[in-house]
């Protein structure tokens, strides 16, 4: 309201400051036509101009502010009434206000003083002393006509202008002297507020301070009472086994039980994968192994510097018990995890199996491994480690290696009630890790994922921001929902630390690192102790939502299997695979015990001859008797004979006679071994009793000398002493020659096929090889008509004449190989029935002289010679074998014996030589009866522990 001054004010204010300021200047003439009333209008205008504006800069201002700053004063003691004041601030502000009614008050008076005629700033007329002032200065003006009088009124507004240029002057150093008061507590009162807003910092962050440290002190308390906890916890396991052992299974025993029985069941019934656990998934080297380890509070897994170690699923089941102990399900070795060489040796012995279970040509493997591991302070619960999650294959490795890891950890996790870890490197960037976008497709909703943050020591020591694991620890980095976000440290600098020494290691860390009071890290969602401890709440809840669903499930499945074996198999008992064997097994062991007293002596002889001879009747008739027959004198016949039997006798006989007895051996138990199978239940067992047999066994290379040795001497006798023993040899001769044409007469027959008369009664016809055949014999049976002597074979110019004969005649085009085959057919027929007349020609020339007899064949009956040779050779040698074979069958029967005995421990064995529909139903009936059974005490155990109502 001040700040509203004309030009002409602003000219007099000049004017006036001149005189104020050079109070010994000349001062202009006032000339006769210069009006006072203007003049002294204007100097009042620029009084008030330049008092206004005085007022506004020196006083108006400085007040404002330092108002401003009391109210800052008074705002701080609102919303911090405990907060104390510095010294003067609530006095400086009253000061303040005190000073502006005074300033207000001066210029009030001022203002009345030069302009008597305005009301002041309240709206009351100026005192009489100025109204009379004013009143004169009127009469003044209307003076201002005289002359005379005139002039005594300019020197009294001359003076009155001199007393308010004084005024001003005086004014001016009073306000210049206030601005500078008002400045110096201006700056006083900044100096009182930044020492004041300093000291709430400082307070502030004295007691965020002073919060950690509780925090820290209350979360050291809490992990010393949980290490009491556990102490007592263990005490009082051991306590109670002192004092009673208790030989009923809790409830993750059962639950164990449980998915052992599971994998038992038929594929068909998908339930096992609707039973909970918990998998963790995670890249290679993302640190799940050394997760598994410091929940397990053992390292029991093999390990490896960025190598894939982990080849194939491992089910680990947590419980508590008095001793930290580890055990696979198909063993009943107990592993003592305290124990560095029973530690190593559980490592080994993963490795081993793993390997074991990868097919060649791969690297991973979808067989689980079942481990149960006990311990004080354990949380109970199903863990299955799978391998890491690789990005690229490496130089050997197959390209299938990475599909089969992720469909096996899909499968895995895919399971509804499944608790998936999804494990994660604080180190490594978000964008190089794909394990997010799996457990995403799993689970888009994230209610039974827990994310775990690994290495986060590594990630302060590599300087990675706070606000980048903040980001993850709270969901919003990765693609994914998570019903929890865990911190974790599982590892030190020196590898071979313990696992307490980590866990120690690990609260210290969080208790010191920079992320923790910072509040990257929350005190309930960091550490390995709490993680473990909220995956096995997680756990159970999911078997308590799936228990009732699963005792269902079975039941159901249980009825449908006993309603197809009543249709399949009425009125027959149920036998588990067990006591099919145990049948199996009696049956064999009687069959062997029957086998001692099948036969007599001389049946045994008589197999083994017929054996014998049938392994040696192709050497004997092709390259004994027929060969050596084509000479020219029936001496000659004899030399070739002798020394063919020499040579036989020292080489392939004696073996040959073994190998027959070895067979008539096992020829003959596999006879007597008859078993009741009706469904073919025993066919397996069967024959793996034949493997057995024959498997390993050798007959005694001192038994094959001794043998040699008979059969050399028999075949030496070239003298035959006694009638009886040529009339022996000669019907020796002849049954063997009978059989063999007969076996020769049939394959003709079977060549040449039906009669024309049959063919023409049942309208058949030949086939082309028959067509063929008949042509082949048609124009070879002249060769061996009963004038024409005996031909071994034909030359090439015959074989050329019988192929143009057959064309020009049959219009067949025959191969020479097939006229020979028919060529050496008929002749063996011609011999055989040569040799047959000649035995019976032989009959009556006992000790008759080889030049007087003419048998058929022209040999001189040397061949019934050769025949008696034969016969006493087999003779001793029948006699010999059969006695081995006597010995050999007892330790054959032990043999048996002893393998079945091992198969009955062997559940493997028993599993593939017992199969059929019959024992795989009988087997899931008895199965999901005992899943059942363990189900009912599985969902009492629960109620009695408190974790199903």
């Amino acid at each position: 309201m001040f700040g509203r001054v004309t030009s002409r004010s602003l000219v007099g204010l000049r004017r006036l400051n001149t005189l104020a300021t050079q109070p010994h200047a000349r001062r202009p003439s006032l000339q006769p036509r210069w009006r006072p009333q203007q003049r002294h209008a204007g100097g009042i205008a620029g009084v008030i101009g330049v008092v206004a504006t005085v007022v506004k800069r020196t006083v108006v201002v400085p007040a404002a502010i330092i108002t401003g700053f009391g109210a800052v004063a008074d705002s701080v003691r609102s919303k911090i009434p405990d907060v104390e004041l510095p010294f003067g601030v609530e006095e400086l502000a009253d000061g303040v206000a005190f000073l502006m009614n005074g300033a207000k008050s001066e210029f009030n008076e001022l203002r009345g003083a030069l302009t008597p005629d305005l009301k002041d700033g309240n709206g009351n007329m100026p005192p009489p002393k100025m109204a009379a002032a004013e009143a004169g200065d009127d009469g003044d003006d209307k003076g201002d006509k005289d002359g005379d009088k005139g002039d005594k009124d300019d020197n009294v507004t001359l003076k009155q202008l001199e007393e308010q240029a004084e005024l001003i002057a005086n004014l001016k150093a009073k306000l210049v002297q206030a601005e500078q008061q008002q400045t110096h507590t201006v700056e006083v009162l900044e100096e009182t507020v930044a020492h004041l807003e300093s000291k709430l910092a400082g307070a502030e962050d004295a007691a965020r301070q002073e919060m950690l440290e509780e925090r820290v002190r209350l979360q050291r308390d809490i992990d010393q009472l949980k290490m009491e906890n556990e102490e007592l916890h263990r005490v009082n396991i051991i306590n109670a086994a002192k004092s009673k052992p208790d030989k009923a299974k809790r409830a993750i025993d059962l639950f164990s039980d449980i998915l052992d029985l599971r994998s038992r069941v038929d594929r068909s019934f998908a339930a096992q994968e609707r039973l909970p656990r918990v998998v963790v998934v995670g890249d290679q080297s993302a640190g799940k192994t050394s997760v598994l380890e410091v929940l397990v509070r053992a390292r029991i897994f093999p390990r490896g510097a960025g190598e894939m170690m982990t080849r194939a699923p491992i089910q680990v089941t947590l419980s508590e018990g008095r001793d930290h102990t580890a055990k696979f399900k198909d063993t009943d070795r107990l592993y003592h995890l305290k124990r560095e060489t029973d530690l190593t040796a559980l490592r080994n012995e993963i490795e081993k199996r793993m390997v074991a279970s990868v097919r060649t040509g791969d690297v991973v493997s979808a067989t689980t491994l079942a481990l149960d591991l006990r311990g004080p302070g354990l949380q109970p619960m199903v863990l299955v480690d799978l391998p890491g999650i690789i990005q690229h294959h490496t130089k050997g490795m197959p390209g299938t290696t990475k599909g089969a890891i992720l469909a096996m950890c899909e499968t895995h996790i895919n399971n509804p009630n499944s608790i998936i870890l999804c494990v994660q490197d604080a180190s490594r960037d978000a964008e190089a890790s794909s394990v997010a976008d799996l457990v995403r497709q799993a689970d888009p909703e994230g209610d039974r994922t827990v994310f775990v943050l690994t290495k986060v020591d590594l990630a302060e020591k590599l300087k990675i921001s706070s606000a980048k694991l903040k980001s993850v620890l709270q969901g919003d980095r990765f693609n994914m929902h998570a019903r929890a976000y865990f911190a974790v440290v599982t590892g030190t600098a020196n590898p071979d630390d313990s696992i307490e020494h980590i866990r120690n290691a690990e609260r210290k860390y969080f208790q010191d690192s920079g992320f923790f009071k910072e509040g990257v890290f929350s005190s309930r969602r960091a550490g390995t102790d709490n993680l473990s401890r909220l995956v096995s709440d997680i756990f159970w809840e999911r078997v308590r939502e799936t228990v009732a669903l699963e005792a269902a499930e079975v039941q159901l499945a249980l009825k449908q299997k006993e309603t197809e074996w009543k249709n399949m198999y009425p009125n027959q008992a149920r036998l588990s695979r067990d006591d099919l064997f145990n049948m199996g097994r009696h049956d064999i062991l009687q069959n062997i015990t029957e086998f001692n007293d099948a036969m007599t002596a001389e049946q045994w002889e008589q197999v083994l001859h017929a054996k014998i001879w049938e392994t040696i009747s192709p050497y004997v008739l092709n390259q004994l008797y027929v060969d050596s027959s084509d000479v020219s004198s029936p001496a000659e016949f004899k030399t070739r004979v002798e020394n063919a039997l020499d040579a036989w006798a020292s080489s392939d006989l004696p073996k040959l006679s073994v190998e027959a007895a070895r067979d008539t051996l096992m020829s003959e138990f596999l006879r007597v071994l008859t078993l009741k199978d009706p469904d073919g239940v025993f066919e397996h067992l069967k024959e793996e009793v034949k493997t057995i047999c024959s498997t390993g066994f050798e007959w005694d290379p001192l038994s094959i000398n001794k043998i040699r040795s008979v059969q050399e001497l028999m075949l030496r006798d070239d003298m035959i002493r006694a009638r009886r023993d040529w009339d022996q040899a000669v019907k020796f001769m002849s049954a063997k020659l009978t059989q063999e044409l007969s076996i020769t007469n049939t394959t003709i027959k079977n060549l040449q096929g039906s009669s024309t008369l049959w063919r023409w009664l049942t309208w058949s016809s030949q086939s082309s090889e028959q067509r063929e055949f008949a042509a082949c014999y048609a124009e070879l049976q002249p060769y061996f008509t009963a004038k024409s002597e005996d031909r071994h074979g034909l030359n090439s110019e015959e074989l050329r004449a019988i192929e143009l004969s057959l064309k020009r005649k049959y219009r067949l085009t025959v191969e020479p190989e097939s006229i020979q085959e028919t060529f050496d057919l008929l002749f063996r027929q011609s011999f055989l029935q040569k040799a047959l007349a000649s035995a019976s020609y032989c009959r009556s020339k006992f000790n008759c002289e080889a030049k007087v007899c003419n048998p058929p064949n022209a040999l001189g009956c040397y061949d019934v010679m050769l025949f008696w040779r034969l016969n006493n050779m087999l003779e001793a040698t029948v006699n010999m074998l059969r006695l081995e074979a006597m010995e050999y069958k007892r330790e054959l029967q032990e043999k048996i014996r002893d393998s079945l005995n091992d198969i009955s421990v062997d559940t493997d064995a028993k599993t593939r030589l017992i199969s059929g529909k019959r024992v795989t139903l009988a087997e899931e009936i008895e199965v999901l009866r005992h899943l059942q059974s363990k189900l009912d005490a599985f969902t009492k155990q629960l109620k009695k522990e408190g974790k199903l109502r």
